[in-house]
């Protein structure tokens, strides 16, 4: 029996569970024996939880053409899981506070305390906090890391890896603005190449949403073990309490429409990371240093969505050892040229305005500096 005659024959049993009633009233019998009445041989039923993350209450069909779930909640969930989707909905209103997204590759625990922070305070305190939370999560080794074994694996973002470890070199010599705006274009590149199965004309929108439409397809079918589930659940409406993977995505569409890539008119953010204040010059306040370890995250997250979108997975959602590449060719003179250019910048500004957070940012950077350098050469600088 072919895979699209036992799916037709799957959906009507979902279809007949629909007629039925209340879907909690399904049981493991009834849907045997609509199994077998649609002369599927061998059905065996049982109840399980199924789903990577939060699980929905199913009854799972065995065959030996392949599985089948049949959910015993509507699409539009439980009281559980209605709770779920509050919680995930708030949650991500915080992330747009910050002109951010669920990140990849940082513990939960890293998360929360971040998000608690941001809550009951103004969007300016927020993006401050932001600031110093991330200041120990994107560090000097994270983003190389990012940049040594994330960037390459990607199709779309492989050629501008050259580019991301000179604004790298660049960004920590003191040459924030240079670094941002070098990277910055390379976003819609990237985005473009991805979905290059697409019309010419396809608008920038277009392209963002069948991006991530497609990465959440491949984490739906993830998420149910790649059984045959009814349609309506596959979605991010009704996954996007669900599964941890699919939130990323969904709030990393989020940020590409309403900040990164949203009409200079519509922008109502802080950090100025939009992509049309950049090539319109219309504001120069996208040169904050805080700019470069975004930008590097999100090409990284881009290298994960096109994974995604390609069903290949040769991006990593958790986050890989640290190994030997372009960077620990480095040697001690060159390092301590960087690092000493740009604690030597941040103490000009000091001396210049007196504004305590150029001590922060020193300090930053020379905490980024030792960690970097014990990761590198194991010792202390």
């Amino acid at each position: 029996m072919s895979l699209s005659s036992i799916e037709k024959k799957f959906n009507g049993i979902w279809c007949r569970a629909l007629a039925h009633g209340p879907l909690n009233e399904l049981t493991p019998e009834l849907i045997e024996k609509w199994a077998t009445e649609k002369k599927l041989t061998n059905p065996v039923a049982e109840v399980a939880n199924v789903g990577a993350f939060h699980t929905t209450p199913c009854i799972v069909l065995t065959l030996e053409e392949g599985k089948a779930c049949f959910p015993t909640i509507p699409d539009s969930g439980d009281e559980n899981w209605q709770i779920r989707r509050k919680k995930y909905e708030d949650q991500a209103l915080l992330w747009d506070k910050v002109e951010w997204f669920l990140p990849l590759w940082v513990p939960m625990g890293k998360i929360s305390d971040l998000l608690v922070s941001v809550q009951n305070v103004t969007r300016s305190r927020a993006l401050d906090l932001f600031r110093y939370h991330t200041s120990t999560l994107y560090t000097l080794p994270f983003q190389a890391v990012c940049i040594e074994q994330i960037l390459p694996l990607a199709k779309s973002l492989k050629d501008i890896v050259p580019l991301a470890r000179e604004a790298y070199l660049g960004a920590y010599s003191g040459y924030w603005s240079t670094s941002v705006g070098t990277l910055i274009p390379a976003i819609e590149g990237s985005l473009t190449r991805i979905v290059s199965d697409l019309g010419a004309k396809s608008t920038t929108t277009e392209k963002i949403d069948h991006a991530i439409d497609k990465a959440i397809e491949t984490a739906a079918q993830i998420h149910f073990d790649r059984m045959w589930v009814p349609a309506e659940y596959k979605t991010s409406t009704y996954l996007f309490g669900q599964d941890e993977r699919v939130y990323a995505f969904e709030t990393f569409r989020m940020w590409l429409k309403n900040h990164f890539f949203c009409n200079t008119e519509d922008y109502r953010g802080e950090t100025w990371l939009n992509r049309h204040m950049f090539a319109h010059g219309t504001v120069a306040s996208w040169q904050r240093s805080g700019n470069f370890a975004r930008m590097i995250v999100a090409l990284a997250t881009l290298a994960a969505v096109e994974s995604w979108y390609e069903s290949s997975h040769s991006r990593p959602i958790l986050w890989p050892p640290l190994q030997t590449g372009f960077f620990c060719s480095w040697d001690y003179s060159t390092c301590w040229t960087c690092f000493g250019l740009a604690a030597t910048k941040s103490m000009i500004n000091l001396a210049n305005t007196g504004l305590a957070y150029y001590w922060s940012e020193m300090e930053v950077i020379c905490e980024q500096f030792e960690v970097f350098c014990v990761h590198k050469w194991n010792c202390t600088a």
